[in-house]
């Protein structure tokens, strides 16, 4: 969901904090690969006047290699299912949270090193890739959110739904596919003077709309981010879902921020007292974490991290296990993605 928080005063705060990974394990092999935002200057987050270009590295720092470079604000990229294209939402004007920003998706080919715009209305944009890569679902802004299906290529669009606007279903954000073609997606409700994020999902064409969690027991304060879940990511074997799960106070030492834990919880349909797991370190409660994703091992997660309340500690992606029992400092970015080739132990799915 869009951010809306006081980004000029988060940056002045974050630019504070600098040196050492955090309660660290070491990565694994340096074949596992991934793909990332990278920042060019300093943006920590991004925001109104950050750029970021596309990279990729092994999760031990070698074989970086940044692919665009354009000077264009680029946005969570996502590896295909056969890791040969990278799909995310090019901004041609302004950047993430600007509110005169345009932006459609893009689909980076790694052999022809070639990029392709693929949308065109100017607002599009949390691209993510159908089971088989045959389809990509996104999301367009205007009138509360709408959700699509396209083909690579550009062509076949086709309407998948779209928020109602009614109270318990305002605005949507953040889908995410899973391998057993479920699209999640976040849900902006406002129910009993209650304004929060809870998280749905639904089949491609449009069927059998569920609720998965009520978003958690907390409203937002006036003039917060959003309190409730975000930038869900799946398990690899779609039974989980690791979310970022906003609380409606400021992390310690970090006025301005809404502080956000890293959860999990089942994909099964919610209901009251429904299970969910706090993954968030309890050494170092005062922090951001987001854009979660599991690895296709199920062993991993890699889940952006900006903390407040120790001073040594870096933002940037960070590696953790399923658990949340430690985290890694991998390196500066936001919105990371695994190479799907290197865990692959399942047999390919086809749409």
């Amino acid at each position: 969901m869009k951010p809306s928080l006081n980004w000029a005063l988060f940056l002045v705060i974050a630019i504070l904090i600098c040196a050492r990974p955090v309660v660290s394990a070491p990565p694994r092999a340096a074949t596992q690969q991934i793909v990332f935002m990278l920042p060019v200057g300093q943006p920590l987050v991004p925001s109104p006047g950050a750029i970021y270009e596309i990279a990729m590295m092994n999760l031990d720092g070698s074989g970086f290699h940044q692919l665009t470079n354009d000077g264009k604000f680029k946005f969570l990229p996502r590896f295909s299912p056969d890791a040969t294209r990278i799909v995310y939402a090019k901004y041609s004007a302004g950047q993430y949270g600007s509110p005169d920003a345009v932006y459609d998706i893009a689909v980076y080919d790694l052999a022809s090193e070639s990029e392709t715009v693929i949308t065109h209305d100017g607002h599009a944009q949390w691209a993510t890739w159908s089971p088989g890569g045959s389809r990509i679902a996104y999301l367009t802004e205007l009138r509360g959110g709408t959700l699509w299906t396209i083909a690579p290529d550009g062509s076949n669009p086709q309407k998948v739904a779209s928020a109602s606007g009614a109270i318990d279903d305002l605005q949507w954000g953040d889908p995410a596919w899973s391998r057993d073609d479920w699209i999640l997606f976040g849900v902006l409700q406002n129910v009993n003077g209650c304004t929060k994020v809870r998280t749905d999902k639904i089949r491609p064409d449009g069927s059998f709309r569920t609720q998965v969690t009520d978003g958690g027991p907390y409203c937002t304060p006036p003039g917060a981010e959003q309190s409730g879940d975000a930038d869900p990511g799946w398990s690899a074997d779609s039974r989980t879902i690791y979310s970022s799960r906003g609380f409606p106070i400021p992390p310690a030492n970090g006025p301005g921020a809404t502080e956000r834990k890293l959860y999990a919880f089942s994909s099964d349909a919610w209901y009251p007292d429904k299970p969910e797991i706090d993954l968030s370190l309890p050494s170092e409660p005062s922090c951001i974490e987001g854009v979660p994703r599991g690895s296709p091992d199920g062993e991993r997660v890699l889940v952006f991290r900006l903390c407040f309340d120790n001073p040594m500690s870096k933002p940037g992606i960070y590696l953790t296990d399923s658990t949340g029992s430690y985290r890694t400092f991998i390196r500066a970015g936001f919105g990371p993605d695994w190479n799907p080739r290197v865990f692959r132990r399942w047999p390919p799915h086809r749409d």
